[in-house]
């Protein structure tokens, strides 16, 4: 498919039950887009009927239409493609909150643990969104990471309003019909799911953020936050014990309550470990890679020497000597600039920086060049203890590497969540450039 309506297609980015969603370009402005087109799954729409699944469509594209609120997805142009399916234009967004803690359909498998201040971020955002939802009588019934969508500039965004309850008009089909995920759907909604209030959202979003914390899922293996990690205090635990109740009566009454009691959590002193790397190692004898690679899965594992979360197996203890223009990192033999990039960037812009800097002769140096992976993930520290120099105040975030994954997907590194990833190449991230020591004039 070349087109849908008005709007050449890039690619399909993924399908649900109710609807596939498609990359593409706004004709003149060649603006990119994310686009949803009805397209049922056989099952869904014998179940259902066609005449319903469209109407729940629409429904769902009239919803995100009257959002007017920084935390929500919304839709901005609604037609019918060339079969007379309807679809609706939406914001295009690189980053879902599934793929960035690891997530996968083995649900029961860990996900990656988060650092408490970026779950407090996304946690308050979060319960924001619901807030307004809630006010407004709209409830999710679908709130998990796959519908959680981060932005370039680090703003969550929920999606996917298929299911939603919105004055008491909702989704429905027969009885036995499940409505959310089972891993987040508290007890009331698996029971009466056109009956469920706001605190449904509520324990959905608790599911989540204990995820965030511990990479587990309360059901499967719950237990205090206090007496696994020094950084969280009894607090915690109360904000857990109350806001994961299977009883909606016991729980947080309204987002707003939720938020003021996330919002008083404070840390205790130390640094949070993301990963434990086995300590009786180190690859800072093993020759790092510096030609790019296009690879993927199992592959991509072995090359970049990485968990199957995509954080180091190994670490570098760094020794960083820092001059005004560069850093030298003695254990790596690796000169990296001192600043990133001001902007985030594509890809493709991501290279002509360095082709600047090489120009320029930046440092000194011609012989500047995107990082590898690996490369990258030796300035991945263990924890919240950074390694690379604060730069204006800011920590390194989301970093561009050389190499490739398929034609429309490139590895970067995520240095305030710990791994490395893929993303699209029109997503933007920084760029860090790197020579090596010994290339003529470096460091």
């Amino acid at each position: 498919m070349k087109h849908i309506g008005r709007y050449e297609v890039i690619r399909r980015l993924g399908k649900g039950g109710m609807g596939s969603v498609y990359k593409a370009l706004t004709p003149v402005i060649d603006k990119v887009v994310a686009i949803k087109l009805l397209d049922p799954t056989e099952l869904l729409e014998d179940v259902v009927g066609a005449e319903r699944v469209r109407e729940i469509f629409t429904f769902e594209a009239r919803t995100m239409a009257s959002f007017n609120q920084p935390f929500l997805v919304t839709a901005h142009d609604f037609d019918e493609d060339q079969r007379g399916r309807p679809y609706f234009v939406m914001e295009y967004i690189c980053n879902n909150l599934g793929d960035m803690i690891g997530e996968t359909f083995r649900i029961e498998e860990d996900s990656r643990v988060i650092r408490a201040p970026k779950v407090l971020h996304y946690g308050g955002q979060l319960l924001k969104a619901l807030d307004f939802l809630h006010h407004n009588a709209i409830i999710h019934r679908d709130i998990k990471p796959q519908n959680i969508l981060v932005t370039d500039d680090d703003r969550i965004k929920i999606c996917d309003f298929g299911m939603a309850l919105v004055k008491g008009v909702a989704f429905s089909g027969p009885d036995n019909m499940q409505i959310g995920s089972p891993c987040y759907t508290p007890p009331e909604q698996r029971k009466n799911p056109g009956m469920v209030d706001g605190r449904a959202d509520l324990y959905s979003a608790a599911v989540l953020l204990y995820r965030m914390l511990t990479g587990k899922l309360p059901g499967m293996q719950s237990f205090s936050l206090s007496l696994i990690n020094p950084l969280y205090d009894q607090a915690w635990d109360d904000f857990f014990a109350r806001a994961l109740q299977w009883h909606p009566g016991a729980r947080y009454q309204t987002a707003g309550e939720m938020l003021k009691a996330l919002n008083s959590l404070r840390l205790q002193e130390g640094c949070d470990l993301l990963y434990n790397p086995d300590k009786t190692d180190q690859n800072n004898s093993i020759p790092l890679r510096s030609e790019p690679a296009n690879v993927g899965g199992r592959r991509a594992r072995d090359l970049f020497m990485v968990n199957s979360l995509y954080r180091p197996l190994y670490p570098v203890y760094n020794q960083l000597e820092v001059s005004e223009t560069t850093i030298l990192d003695r254990a790596t033999n690796l000169v990296w600039q001192r600043l990133p990039s001001r902007y985030p960037v594509t890809v493709t812009e991501a290279f002509d920086l360095v082709a600047r800097l090489n120009e320029n002769s930046f440092g000194e140096c011609r012989h500047w060049r995107l990082p590898t992976v690996n490369e990258l993930l030796t300035l991945l520290p263990e924890g919240d203890c950074e390694v690379f120099p604060r730069t204006e105040g800011q920590p390194l975030k989301w970093l561009w590497s050389c190499d490739r994954h398929g034609r429309h997907e490139s590895w970067y590194v995520n240095m305030d969540m710990g791994f490395a990833g893929v993303q699209d190449i029109n997503c933007l991230n920084q760029v860090l450039a790197v020579t090596d020591a010994d290339s003529p004039t470096a460091g």
